[in-house]
């Protein structure tokens, strides 16, 4: 059984699409993918979503690790699998 290697990827939840550090996240998310890596992230928006939807777009898993206290953020629909 080949060993999965996760990278997870810390940043701020307020860059939106379309903002440089949302686009640089979801870069490296796509280029994580693209190297067999999967990706974890705070499963929720700016950089969390950037570099999920990166992984994701380059067919990569993603994983978001969340927290219960945080009831009025929004997870990220679709890209990943949750782990809280």
């Amino acid at each position: 059984m080949e060993k999965e290697i996760i990278v997870t990827v810390f940043g701020s939840s307020r860059p939106r699409e379309g903002d440089a550090d949302y686009e640089e996240a979801r870069i490296l998310g796509r280029a994580l993918a693209k190297h067999g890596f999967s990706v974890c992230s705070g499963g929720y928006g700016g950089v969390m979503e950037a570099v999920s939807r990166g992984a994701k777009e380059a067919g990569g898993k993603t994983v978001g690790v969340t927290a219960d206290f945080f009831k009025a953020a929004k997870l990220i629909p679709g890209l990943m699998w949750k782990c809280a």
